[in-house]
């Protein structure tokens, strides 16, 4: 069986086969060995619209176009300069929108690493005064590496995030830290739930917005 080039076909020991399609326009079909090629051909063609609607909504998202020494914090593109003599590892300018650091945050490991870094101070002390401000509690918080979610919630009120918010504006990052805050009190998606949040964070639609349409740069 022929598949398109953005096709991959997993075999796994699965009740039921699926389709997953990924921001980068890769479809994933997951099957069980049983799973004939004539049963994947079927399943294509059932899901054909599925398919198509799903893989047209992630050609239209924009991208955030960046340079070599360029990163992304906050939302906005910083320029980033390594200068080994440099008394500190890693200075951020904010007002200028400068990095500068001895070491080379143009290697992926290093940037991923720096990131991570300063996603948990942020976003734990954003988290911490956005519970306190608006009255809830949690139990933990956990800063992730989500492939699907930028933020989740358990039933025992431990908050998980997702690394990748740190390159998100600011009123991006609260959003997604006041919805889970708020499944500490509401765990669904109800309409209780997202009248409450609009009450908490009346612009929330933009933060949705934003996201739509540059989450797959993060």
């Amino acid at each position: 069986m022929q598949l398109p080039e953005n096709y991959i076909l997993v075999r796994k020991e699965v009740k039921h086969a699926r389709l997953r399609v990924s921001e980068d326009g890769q479809v994933r079909i997951i099957a069980p060995p049983s799973f004939s090629e004539d049963d994947i051909t079927s399943m294509l063609k059932k899901k054909a619209k599925w398919l198509d609607k799903n893989l047209k909504y992630f050609d239209a998202m924009s991208k955030i176009e960046l340079h070599r020494n360029q990163l992304l914090l906050f939302g906005d593109r910083y320029n980033y300069f390594f200068d080994s003599s440099f008394p500190r590892k890693i200075i951020v300018n904010h007002e200028h929108k400068t990095i500068t650091a001895k070491r080379d945050l143009t290697d992926s490991t290093i940037q991923e690493k720096w990131y991570r870094q300063i996603a948990k101070k942020y976003l734990t002390k954003r988290t911490e005064q956005l519970s306190k401000k608006l009255n809830f509690t949690y139990n933990k918080l956990f800063i992730r590496n989500e492939r699907n979610k930028w933020g989740n919630c358990s039933k025992n009120k431990n908050i998980s995030l997702n690394w990748k918010l740190i390159k998100a504006p600011e009123y991006v990052i609260d959003y997604i830290i006041i919805h889970e805050l708020l499944h500490t009190v509401v765990m669904n998606h109800s309409n209780k739930f997202w009248t409450l949040l609009k009450s908490y964070y009346p612009d929330y639609k933009n933060s949705i917005n934003w996201l739509e349409k540059y989450g797959n740069s993060l």
